[in-house]
C-alpha cells in the first residue's frame, strides 16, 4: 500500500485575460493565506502532525508543567523553610538571652538600659538576628538597635509572655516586617519580671530563599533537559514504529486493511515468530474450519490437518503449493514478514482450488475435443479419392476419439455411383453383402 507522506499543492494557473463570461464582474476570491487566524493554523498544524510528533508535544507540555510546578513548590518550600528557621532562631536567641545570668537583677536595677543595652547589642551581632529587645512588664523597651526607640511601647503581642508562655509571630515593627519571638523573664519564684523579644526582618528571609534560587532553577533546568531528552528518544522510537503516520493516515490505513482482509476471497493468516496466530480473516476461518477466537493460539492448537500444520510450522517460503485440507484442495503461499526489517513471522495466503481443478478438467476435455475437430477438419477432405478420405477419417478418430475405428462403404460408392437402398439394413446400418471395409487405422 503506497503512502504519500508529503503534501502536494496544485500549481497556480494564471487567470485568462479578456472578457469574462459573467459580464465582467469580478468574483470574490479566497482570503489571503496570511489572513488565517492563528488558532486555525495551530489547530491545522496539530491535526496533521504525526502521532510521534503529537506525543512529543504533549510530553514537552507535561514536562514543562511538572517542572514549573516542581520549581514553584521548591521556591515556596525554601521560603517556608527560611521562615521556619527565622522563627526558631529568634525563639532560641530570645530564650537564651532571657536566661542569661544577671538578667533579673538588671531588670530590677535603677537604670536597666545602661546594663542591658551593651549586652543586647553584642548578643544581636553574634547571633545574627536583627534586634534583641528587653521589655518590662508594661511592654516598654529597655534596649533596641535604634537608641531612639528605647523607652517606647513595644510593637507585638505580649499577653502570652506575661502569662509565662513563649510566642512567635509576624508583625510590622519599627524596622520593617518582622518575624519575632517574645519570651518571659522569670525570677526564682517563677514570677514574670520582664520580657525579651528577638527577631529577623522578613526581607532577610526572602534574601535567604533567593540565594537558593539559582540552585533550584539549575536543578529544574537539569530535570527539564533530561525529560526532554527522554521525550526525544521516545518520539524517535515511536516515529520509527508508526512510520511517521499521522492519526488520520493510521485510521484510514486500518479501515482499508480491515476492509480488504474481510472482503477478499483468499484466506490470510499472520503467524508470529513464536508460532502463534496473530490474525486470520473470515475466508481463512472458513477454509481451515478454525475455532472461535483463534488469535493468540499456537498453530498446533488450531486443529489443522497435518499437511497444513507442517507447512506453517516449517517456516519455508512456499508458492502455490496445493495441500489437502479436509475435502478441499488449497493453493498455499507462505512468505516471511522480516525480510524488510519487520517483526519475525509468516504471512500465509490460502486459495480454494477444488472447484478450479474440476473446471480445469472439464475445460481440458472440451479443449481436446475441439482440437480433434480442428485436426479432423485439416486432415479429412483434402482429396477426392473416396478410399483416401475414409482412411483420413479413421486416422483422425484414433487415438483422440476412439482406440480403434473402421469405415465401411457400399460397393456402389467406391465406383462413384449412388448406393442402392437396402430393404433390410443390418445392425450396422449397411448391407453387408454390398459393403466393403475400405479404411482402418494403421
Amino acid at each position: 500500500m503506497a503512502r504519500n507522506s508529503g503534501r502536494s499543492r496544485a500549481p497556480s494557473v494564471p487567470e485568462p485575460k479578456g472578457p469574462r463570461p459573467d459580464g465582467g464582474r469580478e468574483l470574490p476570491g479566497p482570503a489571503h493565506p496570511h489572513g488565517q487566524p492563528k488558532r486555525g493554523r495551530l489547530r491545522s498544524a496539530l491535526s496533521t502532525r504525526s502521532v510521534a510528533g503529537q506525543v512529543f508535544v504533549l510530553q514537552v507540555l507535561i514536562v514543562l508543567l511538572l517542572v514549573a510546578a516542581a520549581g514553584t513548590q521548591m521556591v515556596l518550600q525554601a521560603r517556608h523553610d527560611s521562615a521556619t528557621e527565622a522563627r526558631n532562631r529568634s525563639l532560641a536567641v530570645a530564650e537564651t538571652f532571657a536566661a542569661s545570668p544577671g538578667m533579673v537583677a538588671a531588670l530590677r536595677a535603677p537604670d536597666p538600659t545602661a546594663v542591658l543595652q551593651p549586652a543586647a547589642e553584642e548578643a544581636r551581632i553574634k547571633s545574627g538576628v536583627d534586634f534583641i529587645v528587653v521589655l518590662n512588664t508594661d511592654a516598654i523597651r529597655y534596649t533596641h538597635p535604634m537608641p531612639d526607640r528605647i523607652g517606647k511601647k513595644f510593637v507585638g503581642t505580649t499577653a502570652p509572655a506575661l502569662a509565662g508562655e513563649s510566642i512567635t509571630e509576624e508583625v510590622d515593627g519599627t524596622i520593617g516586617h518582622l518575624v519575632q519571638a517574645v519570651v518571659p523573664v522569670t525570677d526564682g519564684n517563677g514570677q514574670v519580671v520582664g520580657m525579651v523579644s528577638a527577631g529577623i526582618r522578613t526581607s532577610r528571609v526572602s534574601d535567604s530563599a533567593a540565594r537558593h534560587l539559582p540552585i533550584l532553577l539549575g536543578s529544574a533546568a537539569a530535570a527539564l533537559a533530561l525529560a526532554l531528552a527522554g521525550a526525544a528518544l521516545v518520539n524517535r522510537r515511536l516515529r520509527r514504529q508508526t512510520r511517521g503516520l499521522d492519526p488520520a493516515e493510521m485510521t484510514r490505513m486500518y479501515e482499508h486493511h480491515d476492509a480488504v482482509l474481510h472482503s477478499v476471497r483468499e484466506g490470510v493468516l499472520i503467524i508470529g515468530g513464536d508460532g502463534r496466530l496473530l490474525l486470520a480473516n473470515d475466508e481463512a476461518g472458513r477454509l481451515l474450519a478454525l475455532p472461535d477466537d483463534p488469535e493468540g493460539r499456537h498453530v498446533t492448537e488450531l486443529g489443522l490437518d497435518l499437511p497444513v500444520a507442517a507447512m506453517l510450522l516449517s517456516g519455508q517460503t512456499v508458492t502455490d503449493q496445493v495441500v489437502a485440507a479436509g475435502a478441499r484442495l488449497l493453493a498455499v503461499n507462505v512468505r516471511p514478514t522480516d525480510r524488510n526489517g519487520g517483526p519475525p513471522g509468516l504471512v500465509v495466503t490460502l486459495r480454494d482450488s477444488t472447484e478450479l481443478r474440476a473446471l480445469s478438467g472439464t475445460a481440458d476435455l472440451a479443449r481436446r475435443r475441439l482440437k480433434l475437430l480442428y485436426d479432423a477438419g485439416l486432415a479429412v477432405g483434402t482429396t477426392l479419392d473416396v478410399s483416401r478420405t475414409a482412411q483420413q477419417l479413421a486416422e483422425a478418430a484414433v487415438p483422440g476419439f476412439a482406440d480403434y475405428a473402421t469405415v465401411d462403404l457400399a460397393e456402389a460408392v467406391l465406383h462413384g455411383d449412388e448406393p442402392e437402398p437396402s430393404p433390410r439394413p443390418s445392425c450396422t446400418g449397411t448391407n453387408p453383402s454390398r459393403a466393403r471395409r475400405c479404411a482402418a487405422p494403421g
